[in-house]
């Protein structure tokens, strides 16, 4: 696990936690949505980086 997977969470850094108090079932849902597409989003670039990392490293080791 990377230091940066220990640290807390900084929400507010990026608009997190948002206050869902007085949203309707339906904007609950989209913002579940949203969120999840943004999740998807953040794990391909963490696969791209971790792929770029790994092609660096075996560069460097030879």
């Amino acid at each position: 696990m990377d230091e940066e997977d220990k640290a807390p969470f900084k929400g507010g850094e990026f608009g997190l936690p948002r206050n869902l108090e007085g949203m309707s079932v339906d904007s609950l849902k989209e913002y579940r949505a949203a969120l999840k597409a943004e999740i998807e989003h953040v794990d391909q670039a963490l696969d791209h980086r971790k792929g770029a990392v790994a092609g660096a490293e075996a560069l460097f080791r030879n």
